[in-house]
C-alpha cells in the first residue's frame, strides 16, 4: 500500500470534524493566537489517534497554512486536511464556500475558529462556535470608525451576536468569559456553553537544543543562529548578525491591541535602561504601527526616542518563535484581559527554558486559584515601576524562577491536548440537531 493509501486508511477510521474559517486574502495566519491554538488541538488529535480535523480555507492562504501546519507534530492527511475549492469564484464567496463544504467535506460537526465567522450558520452539520472573549464590547476602542452606524466594532458585535444565537454550542476557554462576556454581554444561555480550558502548550519539540527545558550557552547559540538565519532570509539586515545569545532581552509575543498593554512593558524597560543602567533590550512579535492612534505604543516610542531598544520581528515560523523565547532572558505578557486561564506566553516560554511575568487580570486570577505558586510572578499591569523591579529580580534569580515556574507547568500539564481535542470534538458533535431550526438571519 502506498503512503497516501495508508494515510487515507488511517483517516477513515477517525471521527471527522470540520474547522470553519473566513480569512480573506492578505489576512494574517502565522503566529496568531487562535491559529497557534488550532495547532495544539491538531497535535492533540495526533496523539490520540481518534480524530481528524478538516480545515476549510480560501485558496489564497493554502500554502501559508500548509507551511505553518507542517511544523506540527502531526501528519497532513492523517491528523488534519486543508480543504480548498481551487476555484477563486467559490473561495472568495463565503456562502459559496459553505456550499462547497457541505458537498465535499463530510464531517460530524464543525468548530468555528472565530465567533464573527457567521457564514458557518450555512453549514449542514452541528456548529460549535469558539468565543474567546468579547473584548471589543467590554473594552471599547476610542475610534470614530468603530462605533458609528457602520463602525467596524458594530459590525463585529452584530456578527458575533448572530453567530452565538445561531450556533448549536458555544465554546469558551474559561469560566470568566462564559459568565461575564458570554452570558452578561451577549445573552448566551449557560446550558449552551461548554468551557474547554487549554492544556499547557509545549514548544520543546521545536527546540531540541533546550535539553530538559534548560538554557545553556550552547543552546542559546543554536537558537540565536535560527533567529539570524530568519533575519537574513527575510531581509532584516540589522538583525542578520545580531548577537542574540549575548544580549539579555525581554520577549513579548502578542499583537499590539487595546488590552495587550505593551506600553507598560516599554515604560518599565525604558526605566531600567535609562535610570537603572540595566543592559537589556525588548523584542516583540507585533508590528509597530507608527502614526496609529488606536495604540499608545508608537507615540511612546517616538516621544521617548526609544525605537532602537524595542525591536519588532513579525510572522515568525513556529520553530523560530520557540528560538525567540529560548534566547530571551525572560518573557513578559502585560495583558489586562485574556480569554483563557493564564496566558500562552507563560506556557510557551517556560516549556523552552525561559521564565515569564504575567499582568494581573481575571485570566491570571483563574490560573493562580489552582496554581498559587505562580502568584509571585503576576504584576499590576498599570505599575511600570513595580514591573521594572520584578524584571530585575528575575534577571538576578533567573534559574530559581525558571525552576519554580517549571514545577507549576509540570503540574498543569496533567491536562493534555488529547483531553482538549476530545472536549472540542464532544462539543461539536454531541446533541440533537435539526438544521431547519437553526437561526440563519445574519448568514448572508
Amino acid at each position: 500500500m502506498t503512503a497516501t493509501g495508508k494515510a487515507q486508511t488511517l483517516a477513515s477510521k477517525r471521527v471527522s470534524v470540520g474547522v470553519w474559517t473566513e480569512w480573506v486574502p492578505g489576512a494574517r495566519w502565522t503566529n496568531e493566537g487562535m491559529t497557534r491554538l488550532l495547532g495544539y488541538i491538531i497535535e492533540g488529535a495526533a496523539q490520540s489517534g481518534e480524530f481528524i480535523f478538516r480545515i476549510i480555507m480560501i485558496d489564497a492562504l493554502r500554502e501559508e497554512v500548509r507551511q505553518d501546519l507542517a511544523s506540527l507534530s502531526a501528519i497532513e492527511g492523517v491528523d488534519y486536511t486543508i480543504e480548498c475549492p481551487n476555484d477563486s469564484a467559490v473561495s472568495n464567496s463565503f456562502p459559496e464556500l459553505a456550499t462547497f463544504a457541505n458537498r465535499n467535506v463530510p464531517v460530524e460537526g464543525w468548530i468555528v475558529l472565530y465567533p464573527q465567522f457567521q457564514h458557518a450558520l450555512l453549514l449542514d452539520a452541528p456548529v460549535a462556535a469558539i468565543f474567546p472573549d468579547g473584548i471589543p464590547v467590554a473594552y471599547p476602542t476610542v475610534d470614530a470608525g468603530a462605533w458609528g452606524p457602520a463602525g467596524y466594532h458594530v459590525r463585529w458585535r452584530d456578527a458575533v451576536k448572530t453567530m452565538l444565537d445561531g450556533a448549536d454550542r458555544v465554546i469558551t476557554f474559561s469560566e470568566h468569559v462564559a459568565k461575564d462576556h458570554g452570558e452578561r454581554l451577549f445573552g448566551v444561555p449557560a446550558e449552551k456553553v461548554r468551557v474547554v480550558p487549554h492544556a499547557p502548550p509545549d514548544l520543546q519539540h521545536l527546540a531540541p537544543y533546550a535539553v530538559k527545558r534548560q538554557r545553556t550557552p550552547e543552546s542559546r547559540r543554536a537558537a540565536a543562529d535560527l533567529l539570524r538565519a530568519y533575519a537574513t532570509e527575510h531581509g532584516i539586515g540589522h538583525l542578520a548578525d545580531f548577537p542574540f545569545e549575548e544580549v539579555d532581552y525581554v520577549a513579548i509575543s502578542t499583537q499590539d491591541r487595546v488590552t495587550k498593554n505593551i506600553r507598560i512593558i516599554t515604560e518599565a524597560v525604558r526605566r531600567l535602561i535609562r535610570e537603572e543602567r540595566v543592559n537589556i533590550k525588548m523584542f516583540m512579535t507585533a508590528p509597530i504601527h507608527f502614526g496609529a492612534t488606536w495604540t499608545p505604543l508608537p507615540a511612546l516610542l517616538e516621544r521617548e526616542m526609544f525605537a532602537a531598544d524595542l525591536i519588532s520581528m513579525t510572522d515568525l515560523p513556529r520553530d523560530v518563535h520557540a528560538a525567540f523565547y529560548h534566547c530571551a532572558a525572560l518573557a513578559v505578557h502585560s495583558s489586562i484581559f485574556e480569554g483563557g486561564r493564564g496566558v500562552f506566553p507563560y506556557y510557551e516560554a517556560v516549556s523552552v527554558g525561559t521564565p515569564c511575568l504575567m499582568g494581573d487580570g481575571p485570566h491570571t486570577q483563574e490560573l493562580i486559584a489552582g496554581s498559587p505558586g505562580l502568584a509571585p510572578f503576576v504584576f499590576d499591569p498599570n505599575d511600570a515601576v513595580g514591573l521594572a523591579k520584578l524584571v530585575q529580580n528575575v534577571l538576578a534569580n533567573r534559574d530559581a524562577v525558571q525552576a519554580k515556574q517549571l514545577a507549576e507547568y509540570e503540574i498543569l500539564s496533567k491536562r493534555t491536548w488529547q483531553d482538549v481535542a476530545r472536549d472540542y470534538v464532544t462539543a461539536a458533535t454531541i446533541g440533537e440537531f435539526d438544521p431547519t431550526s437553526r437561526r440563519r438571519g445574519g448568514a448572508r
